[in-house]
């Protein structure tokens, strides 16, 4: 976890009174309205609400994916709103990891590859690449199918291999944009069950947008959204033996 000199915890990212809008013909549509939030290092914040509430377009700002019309954004520590567009890859291609909900792999590319190509564009060195790629394969139960390709592996097993494909990078942020929508319960639930793993066992501060009601009671906090603004911030509730149960699957 981030922590400041005098050890207190600091924001993973810091949002000041951010606002976007699109506009389509003579249409402006406000999508966020002045919003302030923060982020803490090392938990599994979930992002909830309606269609159309703007909960994707804050994790766009917040990953740097898309700008602001007005307003500030820190991700870890540095100001992401005044990066230049090189500046911005490579800030998030050291630091942080998507997982989307169409779950974008290259269909020619072996689950391995899937996990090994974004190391490459690190600059490790190749033995260094396979162990990490491998061992992030292996974390999500996909040791035994890194050899095939998409069109082999179910929905559950590509939103592994996505999850892998983050994992493997060590980022100190992981953004998941309705991660479970595509998939079955069972699967569904196995992912909202990796993402908070990896929250709990490599300190990753991970931001969820999801309509899946299951994520909740894995949350450390539960945001929710309505017409570009804030409603309620609250911590998940969860005792003891459920989290326990949880990090031992």
């Amino acid at each position: 976890m981030i922590t400041s000199d005098n050890a207190r915890p600091v924001p993973a990212l810091v949002a000041r009174d951010i606002s976007k809008a699109f506009v389509s013909g003579q249409i402006r549509t406000t999508v966020l309205d002045r919003l302030s939030l923060e982020v803490m290092a090392g938990e599994m914040t979930l992002i909830s609400g309606p269609s159309g509430c703007g909960k994707s377009t804050l994790l766009s700002i917040l990953s740097g994916l898309q700008s602001v019309d007005a307003g500030v954004v820190h991700a870890l520590g540095e100001r992401i709103n005044d990066m230049d567009k090189r500046a911005l890859e490579r800030f998030r291609l050291h630091h942080t990891g998507f997982v989307f909900q169409g779950f974008n792999l290259f269909p020619a590319l072996t689950a391995y590859e899937q996990v090994a190509l974004p190391l490459d564009y690190l600059g490790l060195h190749r033995g260094v690449a396979r162990e990490r790629a491998e061992a992030a394969l292996a974390e999500v139960g996909m040791a035994s199918r890194m050899h095939l390709r998409p069109m082999e592996l179910s929905g559950g097993e590509k939103q592994r291999v996505a999850i892998a494909r983050a994992l493997a990078k060590e980022p100190a942020l992981l953004f998941a944009d309705e991660p479970t929508s595509a998939l079955d319960a069972d699967n569904g639930q196995m992912v909202i069950d990796m993402l908070h793993h990896i929250a709990r066992r490599h300190g990753t501060t991970v931001l969820c947008v999801s309509h899946d009601p299951r994520l909740i009671g894995h949350a450390d906090r539960l945001l929710t959204m309505e017409d570009g603004r804030i409603l309620e911030d609250r911590r998940a509730t969860r005792t003891v033996d459920a989290t326990l149960a949880t990090e031992s699957r």
